[in-house]
């Protein structure tokens, strides 16, 4: 009989990257039966030999919600449990405690921690939030079995509040079959800009569009195309950009939400140099974004903010430019030196997917993951 997985989330859908064409994927490809169960979305489903058990907790209070994680896991029970967030495992222990006493807890740590939260609000609220929070966190982390942690820099206070605690590194590195190398096809005086991810002021997407407001002035001859690829989070952030593009006729937009991880390459593969200029907050200088490693798979140029995490992580980068988001000088120099370099585009994009193809791709993580599996469960 397969050892049965059981993966919960309180705050990604089911079909998230990481949950599913991820972990999901490699634990089923593996010979491990595979259950994902989100609080997230009302999904019941099979895809790709995975089972979807869904439910839409929304409107539920924390206690109803760890108790339908609890039902759902009665149903399936699952030899491994692997949670995305702290919530989730409160529902996983009562299971352990009073179903099945072997079955295993994995704490998957990726984007949830205190200062997500915490940090969304001010003064004295923040800092009791955060504080209530950080201790959640430690209580949840020492119900877990062991913790998979989707980054380096991250593992620091895992060590500090769940010493005994195995641990693994299992990071965010993409499947390269979803995102072939495309070579960049250059016309002269045109360019084709590409971001991302979620429409607001943190993440730099205004400071994008004001950049290519002022190239725009003072490069009339030259064609600029935006594609974009996520969401907004307000209504008011999706006005103010419908506005702006209704401003800048001469700027062709190409605009999708959210796309499957499967799709994301057929509406990325027309970029020519990816751009993200988020602001230097806690948050981001100490967590690395997810999409560079996309966008270095498909073979393109990126210039990111110079985040401590970036610069921390890959030293000297020779496929693009970090650049100091509040320098709107420096941002236009690097955008005019690629558009007056096509062929520093392509050598710099092919060195992008060499350095995926050669450390971080997720066929490396899924040994990782694989082999913590087995030393959890052993």
């Amino acid at each position: 009989m397969k050892n049965k997985v059981v993966i919960l989330s309180s705050g990604h859908l089911p079909k998230d990257e990481r949950i599913f064409s991820k972990i999901g994927f490699s634990l089923n490809a593996n010979g491990y039966a595979v259950v994902i169960c989100t609080s997230t979305e009302e999904l019941h489903t099979n895809q790709e030999s995975i089972l979807f058990d869904c439910f839409n907790g929304e409107k539920l209070t924390k206690r109803k919600k760890i108790n339908k994680f609890y039902s759902h896991l009665s149903s399936h029970s699952p030899d491994v449990i692997i949670s995305s967030e702290p919530l989730p495992i409160l529902a996983a222990h009562q299971f352990k405690k009073r179903i099945n006493s072997s079955c295993k807890i994995i704490s998957d740590i990726t984007e949830w921690y205190p200062e997500n939260v915490a940090f969304k609000y001010r003064g004295l609220k923040k800092w009791i939030s955060f504080f209530v929070l950080y201790l959640f966190n430690i209580y949840a982390s020492n119900l877990a079995d062991g913790l998979m942690i989707g980054e380096e820099g991250k593992r620091k206070r895992y060590d500090l509040i769940a010493p005994f605690k195995k641990k693994e590194i299992v990071s965010y590195f993409p499947r390269l079959e979803f995102f072939p190398y495309s070579s960049i096809h250059s016309i002269k005086d045109e360019l084709n800009l590409g971001f991302t991810g979620i429409f607001n002021k943190s993440r730099g997407f205004y400071k994008i569009l004001s950049t290519i407001e002022t190239l725009e002035k003072k490069l009339p001859h030259v064609k600029l195309r935006l594609i974009l690829v996520g969401k907004f989070m307000t209504r008011t952030e999706e006005e103010l950009f419908s506005s702006w593009s209704l401003a800048h006729p001469k700027i062709e937009i190409d605009f999708s939400s959210w796309l499957p991880y499967d799709l994301l390459q057929s509406k990325l593969n027309r970029v020519e140099l990816f751009l993200d200029l988020r602001e230097l907050n806690f948050i981001f200088e100490n967590s690395l974004p997810i999409k560079i490693f996309e966008y270095l798979a498909l073979g393109k140029p990126v210039i990111y903010s110079n985040a401590a995490s970036l610069k921390k992580f890959f030293g000297n980068i020779s496929f693009g430019k970090l650049v100091d988001p509040t320098n709107d000088d420096e941002i236009k120099s690097a955008i005019e030196f690629y558009l007056l370099n096509p062929d520093e585009r392509e050598r710099q994009g092919l060195l992008g997917r060499k350095l995926v193809e050669e450390k971080y791709q997720w066929k490396f993580c899924e040994t990782r993951l694989l082999h913590f599996l087995e030393g959890i469960k052993s």
